[in-house]
């Protein structure tokens, strides 16, 4: 599973159409079709709108990417994102827990702030 993966699954368990979440995350269906498959690079900014739009934290998804990444189909969980994302998660993941958490809420304040959820 990947990020694109995740997204998708997540999605489907709402049961949302692409429309619905490209909606409110401020894109389009067929931007979202191509970030869930994996076929287009997603920014760290975009990433939160679209968990905020699931109703999920940044800090859940990479939780689960982590989690998931422990399992073999899982080869490189960062080729999904942009070189600036990339660099961010390795320094996430080089974090303890608790570290991470008060990342994320650093990162979703900062987003906040700025008016870009």
């Amino acid at each position: 599973m990947d990020i694109g993966g995740i997204l998708k699954e997540r999605r489907q368990r709402r049961e949302e159409t692409l429309e619905e979440v490209a909606y409110r995350a401020g894109t389009d269906a067929g931007n979202l079709s191509r970030i869930e498959r994996n076929r287009q690079d997603v920014s760290v900014q975009r990433l939160g709108r679209l968990c905020a739009a699931l109703e999920m934290s940044l800090t859940e998804l990479f939780e689960e990417l982590e989690g998931r990444s422990k399992t073999p189909h899982l080869r490189d969980p960062a080729s999904a994102f942009d070189k600036e994302t990339r660099e961010l998660i390795a320094i996430v993941s080089a974090l303890p827990p608790s570290r991470r958490r008060l990342l994320m809420r650093i990162a979703e304040d900062i987003r906040d702030s700025k008016g870009l959820s």
